[in-house]
């Protein structure tokens, strides 16, 4: 569980004050739980509401920080600790975020950046993945960037909440106005992605009882690949990487929706050549004696 140690950090100075020593041995994540349920309980709760507290098998106190205090903050800093889980599902989320240039700045000057600092104030020069999404020792990993929302069905006061994190965390190190402009442009993308995916489940809809089996099979199958190139807008306006905007975005959700109004047009052109057959038999056969 990333930054979970945070706040033990935080509380050295009066510890030591009061004459008290951090313990020294490894520790089972029940063990952190019940440690720092009772010191930031708040902390603790955001975790089990979150997305790693709820997979299996779960990303838990020790397998982000590690099983003892020494480095444990640093440890879960590290985008090292994210990508180990994060790229053998897909590479999406990984790739999206190391094409862009946060991704390029932290893999060309991660190894001199001191990673005892807080997960704020900018801090860092580029943002790796905790300082976006575990910011200022957030460990609802979902609250602070994400919507949860990749294609805006949640009402206006979910949607107002995270763009005002977002804008509250990338004011870290960036201007108001640039700020303003950089999510208008990503907001207007994914709002266009959401349009060819609606048109496309309408195309759908509309023809889905005059298809053939194969070809229903055949829609299906884009779509499907319609919602990943969707997702991949999503990951490149919010990770502000150029080639899931575009390259593995945009173009490949265009690409989907000819293809699949590409099978729709096939049929209409076989149900007319049909009539026309169908039509010329008939008068021809009328016209005989």
């Amino acid at each position: 569980m990333r930054g979970l140690c945070f706040p033990m950090l935080i509380m050295l100075p009066a510890l030591a004050m009061a004459g008290e020593k951090l313990p020294a041995w490894q520790f089972t994540n029940a063990q952190c739980l019940s440690c720092h349920a009772s010191r930031d309980a708040k902390l603790v709760a955001a975790w089990r509401v979150s997305n790693h507290a709820r997979t299996v098998p779960k990303a838990n106190c020790v397998a982000c920080h590690g099983v003892d205090h020494r480095g444990a903050s640093a440890r879960a800093r590290r985008d090292s600790a994210c990508t180990v889980c994060h790229e053998k599902p897909g590479r999406e989320v990984v790739h999206s975020y190391a094409t862009s240039k946060h991704g390029v700045i932290m893999r060309l000057e991660e190894a001199g950046y001191d990673w005892s600092q807080p997960l704020a104030r900018g801090n860092y020069r580029a943002p790796g993945c905790a300082y976006c999404h575990l910011h200022g020792a957030e460990h609802d990993t979902g609250n602070p960037m994400s919507s949860r929302d990749p294609f805006q069905t949640s009402g206006e006061a979910t949607r107002e909440a995270t763009l005002n994190r977002r804008q509250a965390i990338c004011g870290d190190c960036h201007a108001p106005r640039y700020l303003t402009e950089q999510t208008d442009t990503g907001l207007r993308m994914i709002e266009i992605a959401s349009m060819k995916l609606r048109e496309a489940r309408e195309v759908i809809t509309h023809y889905q009882d005059t298809l053939s089996a194969e070809d229903r099979n055949t829609l299906d199958t884009l779509f499907i690949g319609m919602q990943a190139h969707g997702r991949n807008v999503r990951l490149g306006v919010g990770h502000q990487s150029p080639d899931y905007q575009w390259w593995h975005g945009q173009p490949a959700l265009d690409g989907d929706l000819l293809r699949i109004k590409g099978v729709v047009a096939e049929q209409e052109r076989r149900t007319l050549t049909d009539r026309a057959r169908t039509t010329v038999g008939g008068n021809s056969n009328a016209e005989q004696p």
